[in-house]
């Protein structure tokens, strides 16, 4: 079993990340969005050419340090109600990133996108929330 807190609360967000990211490939083989959760992650750094691995790798990286974050804002004030504080956490955070993105990516490096992906995003964001949140209180906030 692993001893070190912040390298569980880390792979918690990691695993927080798939169920999202099966959301938005469902969206997206339906024809609801543009682009997977992870694509989008990957034009942060490729810009203009969505790539599943980067953006696998960039993901992992971004969820697991929010989950960390959110475990020493809930050490601080509390960790009562913890998934409705991590979706709306994870809410906040996409609200930041996607300012971000449509900021120095959207329109001048990729087109711009259909506003069902940013519908099917907030989905998959919402799922990402409650998976961080049902997992931390199962392993690190026990009651």
């Amino acid at each position: 079993m692993i001893q070190d807190r912040m390298l569980r609360i880390g792979i918690l967000g990691v695993l927080s990340t798939i169920p999202g990211e099966i959301a938005s490939r469902i969206f997206v083989h339906f024809g609801f969005g543009k682009f997977g959760i992870y694509e989008l992650s990957s034009l942060i750094i490729t810009f203009n050419r969505p790539v599943f691995t980067i953006g696998l790798m960039v993901d992992f990286l971004v969820s697991s340090v929010f989950a960390i974050l959110l475990y020493f804002i809930f050490e601080k004030f509390g960790s009562c109600h913890l998934v409705i504080k991590t979706t709306v956490g994870s809410l906040f955070a996409w609200l930041v990133c996607e300012l971000l993105f449509t900021t120095l990516i959207e329109g001048k490096y990729i087109d711009i996108r259909p506003i069902n992906d940013y519908y099917s995003h907030i989905f998959s964001t919402i799922i990402f929330g409650i998976t961080l949140g049902l997992l931390l209180k199962k392993f690190i906030f026990k009651s």
